[in-house]
């Protein structure tokens, strides 16, 4: 091809004809640039096609690191549940003397006075942080999404779990300074100062008041959110990039319950016929939330329950011809107890 331009040149040279020639150079010169501009595009094609390669690869991460903390947190969830169920009925004055002497796996002596650690995995996402390449627009949601998983709901997490764990060494500080019986119940011994402290002491009593709200691991808990967001992000991951994954865990199954086959149908903004509340359900990967990310399962058909919580009980309603028209809100335990909402506003 070189060769081939180099003749028309010298041709047009020895014919003195240097207008064609200038002209021919010209065209010459422009398709030369063309073929820069055309490398150049394909170059610029092929780099931001390695980067959203490298971008998914670290979002497959995260998807793995999301489905750890899911799966990890639920076991401290139930042990933080059956806690909170404790300080309940400690604060109720439900234990007796003879209930703290007991020994076993459920000592009482214990509760206000441990928490249990949870440690979110952050190795993928601080590869997404450290991420250098141009990242395409159609990934701006999940990016934001991402971003407040781990540094808002991650970073209230760890500032509550590090004021969780100076609350509990203060507690024990205090036995340690002012009582003579601190060490027996390290060594799970039972004296009767103990057993009058925990059963009649109002500092005790503040102790799991407080225990209660701070818990990381209860039922209104940092690690419950950070399970909740985590799974939302994980369906959301899942829906972007639309691959084989599957999320085979079953005890989180049951717990968020399987897709629901109608939940298209849910989605739209309702409003609450008594206080004129206005809320919003979504749907993703046949998941059903409510603002996002408190989930609704099916329990029976047009029969929905939070999942953490069965006694409310989400009823749909549709008009003559199946169109969801609204939703009613009853509890099991509740007889009197009924709230309704109007659809407004359809997907």
């Amino acid at each position: 091809m070189i060769k081939f331009f180099r003749r028309i040149r010298q041709q047009l040279l020895s014919e003195n004809k240097f207008s064609k020639y200038l002209l021919y150079a010209i065209g010459e010169i422009v398709l030369v640039v063309i073929g820069i501009l055309i490398a150049l595009q394909i170059n610029n094609w092929n780099e931001a096609k390695a980067n959203e390669a490298r971008l998914i690869k670290i979002l497959k991460e995260i998807r793995l690191d999301l489905e750890t903390d899911v799966i990890n947190s639920e076991r401290i969830l139930i042990s933080g549940k059956e806690i909170d169920s404790l300080s309940r009925l400690v604060l109720v004055n439900k234990f007796s003397k003879e209930d703290y002497k007991e020994k076993g796996p459920r000592n009482l002596f214990w509760v206000g006075l441990q928490f249990q650690s949870f440690d979110y995995q952050k190795t993928a996402f601080t590869k997404f942080e450290n991420f250098q390449g141009i990242i395409p627009e159609k990934y701006d949601a999940i990016l934001k999404d991402i971003n407040y998983y781990y540094n808002d709901v991650g970073q209230l997490h760890d500032d509550i779990y590090l004021n969780l764990r100076q609350q509990i060494k203060d507690r024990h500080d205090y036995l340690a300074n002012t009582t003579d019986w601190y060490h027996k119940m390290r060594a799970h011994e039972v004296t009767e100062q103990m057993v009058d402290f925990y059963a009649n002491n109002p500092i005790y009593k503040n102790w799991v008041s407080q225990h209660i709200g701070d818990n990381t691991a209860g039922k209104y808990g940092t690690i419950n959110a950070l399970q909740t967001n985590g799974f939302y992000l994980l369906q959301q991951i899942n829906n972007l990039l639309n691959d084989s994954y599957n999320f085979k865990d079953s005890k989180i199954i049951k717990k968020y319950g399987k897709p629901i086959p109608y939940a298209k149908e849910l989605v739209g903004k309702y409003r609450a016929t008594d206080t004129n509340w206005e809320f919003t359900i979504t749907e993703l990967n046949g998941y059903t939330y409510n603002d996002k990310t408190d989930i609704l399962k099916e329990k029976s058909k047009d029969t929905l329950i939070g999942k953490d919580d069965d006694s409310l009980q989400t009823i749909v309603v549709r008009d003559k011809d199946g169109k969801v028209i609204g939703l009613k809100l009853i509890k099991s335990n509740d007889t009197t107890f009924l709230r309704e909402a109007t659809k407004i506003k359809d997907n």
